[in-house]
């Protein structure tokens, strides 16, 4: 199994904004690769994707400089300025780039500089990571048809939601993605249950899912082990090759891993 979304940081992100809080106090702390190949050395992990939780060159380089030579390791995902020089940015050691489009205001995706900077990375042959809402999915929907061969993956299925006008609008913008083989998505996130699921597979299918654990955030929730069984087990109604598509296959497809 690829675990294809974890986070790693040290002290200067601990302190991040968006880690404030009592829910979050046992993770404001430096979290290591150690703590995280100890937690899953008995859930079937053979591989890890490190998805970067701060939006900087700097913990980019940080993250590529502590897992390149970690074999549990199989691939970086950093961060680089979209809307900036993104020609001049150090790709260097990474499987993908992720941008947080949910802390941004509404249509970011849609600003020109954005689009420009898309356009130029696209260029590049990795994967654009991106973490939205719902109602950022529109725009997602125009980059994969702007952008075809550039592999798109939404965090956390895209907050599907619970019920709702909300739901609904997240079910009917990822309907509209299903012509887009260029856009994936992730099962991540406090989301993923079964109706979401079901969804995303009669959409996307199985061949373009792909299963993470979000840790340590998962942690605050459940260990490590129970979070990946809970997940592994909504896969229990998909064929042996479909949910080997959705454990392993799926992110060695779209980030470009050695198999």
């Amino acid at each position: 199994m690829i675990d294809s979304h974890i986070h790693l940081w040290g002290a200067e992100v601990a302190g991040a904004h968006w880690l404030a809080g009592a829910r979050t106090r046992p993770i404001q702390r430096p979290i290591t690769l150690d703590e995280y190949a100890s937690a899953a050395r008995t859930c079937g992990v053979d591989g890890a994707l490190v998805v970067t939780a701060e939006q900087s060159a700097a913990e980019t380089a940080r993250l590529v400089t502590v897992c390149s030579p970690a074999p549990l390791v199989r691939g970086v995902v950093g961060w680089a300025d979209l809307a900036g020089d993104i020609a001049a940015a150090d790709l260097t050691g990474l499987v993908g780039i992720r941008h947080s489009v949910v802390s941004e205001e509404p249509g970011w995706l849609r600003r020109p500089q954005v689009r420009a900077g898309i356009a130029r990375y696209a260029r590049s042959g990795l994967a654009l990571e991106l973490l939205v809402a719902a109602r950022d999915l529109g725009d997602v929907l125009a980059c994969a048809v702007d952008h075809p061969t550039l592999v798109i993956v939404v965090d956390h299925l895209g907050d599907p939601g619970r019920a709702g006008p909300a739901a609904e609008t997240w079910r009917t913008r990822v309907r509209a993605l299903a012509p887009y083989p260029n856009v994936r998505m992730k099962l991540s996130g406090d989301g993923v249950r079964p109706a979401a699921l079901e969804v995303a597979l009669e959409a996307l299918g199985p061949g373009r899912l792909m299963i993470g654990s979000d840790w340590p955030v998962s942690s605050l929730r459940a260990p490590l082990d129970v979070e990946l069984s809970a997940l592994v087990a909504l896969l229990d109604p998909l064929s042996d090759a479909e949910r080997a598509q959705v454990l392993s296959g799926t992110a060695v497809d779209s980030y470009r891993l050695t198999a």
